[in-house]
């Protein structure tokens, strides 16, 4: 977010890429940074900000997101960074409602430490930008769900292993919930060089419960690893779409969600607060909304939304 502008900029002019229609940027760079050092034929391109990510609501070590503890670890630039991407992008995308309110409420708190400064319409000017949800690649084909040998209850977590990802949280359901359920587990994410305690004792307690534990690169095994989980479970205290999360539904896993984050927006109403505690009376049609929700998320007409509003500039 430093540097990554001028390190663009600068292979662009040795390239000789000097012409282009439209300049598409993450959030994960400064565009100020970008426009000012791209040749002078680049300039004036218009320029697009995906907002995949905001750095205004990035939780701190804990886990938490906007609070006064987050604020003081926080390098408060990373967020004033996206503060000016958003403001000179010529057209601002987000993944999902939630990434724009939560950037909102964030940069309020990180501005109050700047009581002089003046930007007019602040909130208008970032509420202008789209909700466009990122493409989600399905399977090809879809996954057939797997025929059942036993009456275990198969739930998937799909996070990284880290700590905004809620590994606590995974451990005390476990614990409150293996005695009244048979529940079996499949552990997938990156896993790092340091691992939350919380996982090294949810692979200890119930070894004899996982299916599978740890990273899994191969897609076609990772669609099947899938297609096997009845539910697919969120602890995530982090998140701004949820891509591994989509990834489980459109393989048919019901939803075990939190009500936080961008979550609502991902299912339907027929698919909130349901857990394998309260299951729907049909899983089939609570499968086929959430796939009909989830449908402009799908490649490749998610692709074509975003083609189309490129189209526009």
């Amino acid at each position: 977010m430093r540097l990554g502008a001028l390190e663009l900029a600068d292979a662009a002019r040795s390239s000789g890429h000097t012409e282009a229609d439209v300049i598409f940027a993450t959030s994960l760079l400064s565009l100020p940074d970008l426009r000012a050092a791209l040749p002078a034929s680049l300039r004036t391109r218009p320029a697009v900000l995906y907002m995949h990510e905001n750095q205004a609501a990035y939780p701190d070590r804990s886990g938490a997101a906007g609070s006064a503890t987050a604020e003081a670890g926080r390098d408060a630039h990373f967020a004033l960074t996206n503060l000016a991407s958003v403001l000179t992008a010529d057209l601002v995308l987000w993944n999902s409602v939630w990434n724009r309110t939560s950037f909102q409420e964030g940069i309020r708190g990180v501005l109050r430490h700047a009581p002089d400064l003046c930007l007019d319409d602040l909130s208008a000017r970032i509420e202008a930008g789209r909700v466009v949800w990122p493409p989600v690649e399905p399977p090809v084909p879809a996954p057939l769900r797997a025929e059942r040998t036993d009456e275990a209850v198969r739930v998937v977590w799909p996070h990284r292993w880290e700590h905004d990802k809620g590994p606590d949280e995974l451990l005390e359901i476990a614990d409150r919930l293996s005695e009244r359920l048979n529940l079996r587990w499949t552990l997938l994410g990156e896993r790092f060089r340091a691992v939350p305690p919380e996982l090294e004792r949810f692979g200890r307690r119930f070894a004899a419960r996982i299916d599978h534990i740890g990273f899994e690169p191969d897609r076609a095994k990772y669609w099947a690893h899938l297609s096997r989980a009845d539910w697919v479970l969120s602890t995530a205290r982090h998140e701004f779409f949820g891509v591994a999360v989509a990834e489980a539904l459109l393989a048919g896993c019901l939803p075990w969600l939190p009500a936080r984050l961008s979550y609502p927006e991902l299912i339907p109403e027929s698919a909130h607060d349901l857990s394998p505690e309260r299951p729907p009376s049909d899983p089939e049609r609570i499968r086929r909304d959430v796939r009909a929700h989830l449908a402009p998320a799908v490649a490749p007409r998610a692709v074509e939304r975003l083609d189309a509003m490129l189209a526009g500039l």
